[in-house]
């Protein structure tokens, strides 16, 4: 992995940013790999953490998976400070047993905290996070703790995630990206590793996709139940309003490239920049939770 560049260390100061990152079908054609996605996963965390905010990540604690990478960067350039915070639906946590949660965020430690969302959407102790309550939709849940994310984070960066293959009614990326909208927060899509995020940033900024993206790009985005999420989406968008407020050179990098550190860089920059002017112009809304 590159070593860390520079960035101001209070650039993000105070603001929890979500991060979404999975695998797409398109990566073979863009000639990437999974192991690709886990550089995005190091890189955008490690710059966020570097710039003073904190990573949230609604994941799992599977082994090998994107949250120990996560981990291992707050370990490494938190600083010893709180600057991660994973997120469990209930549908994944009441699959594990309490020891296991609570081992989990006993290994955060003193860089971050292992966040419970219940089915209703309230947070739940790792000291008891077991009921006898049925066992939840997963879908429901899944939604519970992707609407919590949206409304406590200060933005969002997407990257890749499943148009086919998935649990609920829509892929789990577009929900989180419409979540993120509704909460008025700003949502940035890394369109370069196809998937959701690539649909995503299609239906925000078109002219980013004229010239180099394959046919069918990204694959499944024409399945009729991925183009009523989009549509929803867009929708939703255009009633939260344009934002010109963004680096247009910046954009158009974080959208199309390929590059992990590319997206890290850009990603910073954009919502650094974002922050300071909505800072100066008094209308910006604090990170909740503070």
């Amino acid at each position: 992995m590159n070593e860390p560049s520079l960035i101001s260390q209070d650039a993000l100061s105070g603001r929890r940013i979500a991060l979404s990152v999975s695998e797409s079908l398109d990566l073979a054609r863009l000639g990437l790999t999974e192991q690709h996605c886990r550089l995005v996963v190091a890189e955008v965390g490690r710059a966020i953490m570097l710039a003073g905010g904190t990573v949230m990540y609604g994941g799992d604690l599977r082994s090998g998976g994107y949250t120990e990478i996560l981990i291992e960067e707050a370990q490494r350039f938190g600083g010893g400070m709180p600057v991660l915070e994973v997120t469990l639906a209930e549908s994944v946590y009441r699959k594990l047993d309490g020891e296991t949660l609570i081992a989990a965020d006993r290994n955060l430690g003193g860089v971050g905290r292992l966040i419970l969302v219940s089915e209703s959407g309230y947070l739940v102790p790792t000291s008891d996070p077991l009921t006898e309550a049925p066992s939840p939709d997963a879908a429901v849940a899944l939604t519970a703790m992707r609407g919590y994310v949206a409304r406590t984070s200060a933005a969002r960066l997407i990257v890749g995630g499943r148009l086919s293959g998935y649990s609920g009614a829509e892929p789990g990326v577009i929900e989180e990206a419409r979540l993120t909208i509704h909460a008025g927060r700003p949502l940035l899509a890394a369109g370069g590793y196809g998937g959701a995020a690539a649909a995503v940033a299609q239906r925000l900024r078109p002219q980013d996709f004229r010239s180099w993206v394959p046919d069918d790009y990204p694959c499944h985005a024409h399945d009729p139940e991925v183009a009523r999420a989009l549509d929803e989406l867009s929708d939703a968008n255009a009633r939260a309003g344009a934002n010109d407020m963004f680096d247009e050179e910046l954009l158009h990098l974080l959208t199309i490239s390929h590059r992990p550190a590319d997206i890290a860089r850009a990603t910073v920059r954009l919502l650094s920049g974002l922050v300071t002017e909505t800072d100066e112009q008094g209308d910006y809304c604090p990170p909740f939770g503070d």
